[in-house]
């Protein structure tokens, strides 16, 4: 799977990576495991499948500003679907 965003979008949406730093953890209970791809620039974290990412128009936790943002990028939820199998968002992870 490849990123869905690089250059400028990159700088909107950066990746959420991973350090190794105990693991992955989620304060929200999930139905999925997160999972890590890893390629020759960073580990990022991913869910069911959906490579996730920050928006940087968030300051604080708990923020969404990027729900919705051109018609693609959704906040991943515990109940995203599996990729492949159809995404209850529609677009990307966030």
């Amino acid at each position: 799977m490849q990123s869905a965003c690089s250059s400028n979008c990159a700088q909107m949406w950066p990746q959420l990576l991973f350090s190794d730093s105990g693991g992955l953890t989620s304060s929200a209970s999930l139905t999925e495991k997160l999972s890590v791809q890893t390629d020759a620039n960073s580990n990022q974290v991913e869910y069911t499948g959906h490579l996730l990412y920050a928006f940087s128009g968030d300051t604080a936790p708990a923020q969404t500003n990027g729900e919705g943002l051109f018609g693609k990028w959704f906040v991943a939820t515990p109940n995203l679907a599996v990729q492949g199998g159809g995404s209850t968002s529609g677009g990307y992870g966030y």
